[in-house]
């Protein structure tokens, strides 16, 4: 037998525990790293709060995009991923934690250098933003300290702040709207995590996970969709 074909037997038997460990996304841990699925739900949200926006500044909104790129997407999910070891190590039995790590915190520090450059540029308030980004994308993943590995933990880290940072850094300012929208994503993405919860083969059944990457992709659709949207508004508008 071989080796590629035991690789796939191997593959076939272990559970889904997660909803994106399937298909390219499994063929490296690397790449699977990126979380790109839900990252893209992530920064489809930043772009509806940057859009709707009292002022809309596509310098301000690229640069957004950057730091959270650094920062949660390759960051937090790379440092999430060798604290998370047991759970896939049998996916990716290879992978180098140690360097998966470093990557990750260098990853965090590009971020919120990216942040720093942007309250220079804009406004030195927009510091705090990068302050507690940084904190969320070192510690939440080490679930360190432990209210932080929550729910309303997970709301604040990867809806509420995001939302409201993006949203400020447009007009460097803070209104009601504003404040209402990072409330409401910032619940809409503990919606999506439980629904990715969900999925767990290794604890529910099959038809409960069917539906639940049904209605995960859903979501996934919704968001990339009145994301475009709204982008593209503003880009006419100018």
């Amino acid at each position: 037998m071989s080796p590629e074909i035991a690789r796939t037997m191997v593959d076939a038997a272990l559970p889904l525990v997660e909803p994106d460990l399937v298909g390219i996304w499994r063929k490296n841990v690397w790449w699977f790293g990126l979380r790109w699925p839900f990252s893209t739900v992530l920064f489809s949200w930043v772009t509806v709060a940057s859009t709707l926006a009292p002022e809309f500044h596509l310098d301000r909104y690229l640069l957004t995009m950057l730091a959270g790129f650094f920062g949660l997407v390759i960051g937090a999910h790379y440092i999430d991923i060798t604290a998370s070891k047991d759970k896939y190590l049998p996916y990716f039995p290879k992978m180098n934690r140690e360097a998966i790590r470093t990557v990750g915190v260098l990853a965090v520090l590009a971020g919120m250098a990216v942040g720093v450059y942007m309250s220079l540029l804009y406004s030195l308030w927009f510091l705090v933003f990068v302050i507690l980004g940084g904190f969320f994308a070192l510690f939440y993943p080490i679930e360190k300290p432990k209210w932080l590995h929550t729910y309303p933990g997970f709301g604040i880290a990867w809806g509420f702040i995001p939302v409201l940072a993006a949203y400020y850094i447009q007009g460097t300012r803070i209104d009601l709207l504003g404040i209402g929208l990072a409330v409401f994503l910032g619940i809409t993405v503990v919606e999506m995590h439980h629904m990715a919860v969900l999925t767990n083969e290794k604890e529910y059944s099959a038809d409960l996970t069917k539906n639940a990457r049904l209605l995960l992709k859903i979501h996934r659709v919704a968001a990339y969709s009145i994301g475009l949207m709204l982008l593209i508004s503003r880009l006419v508008q100018k």
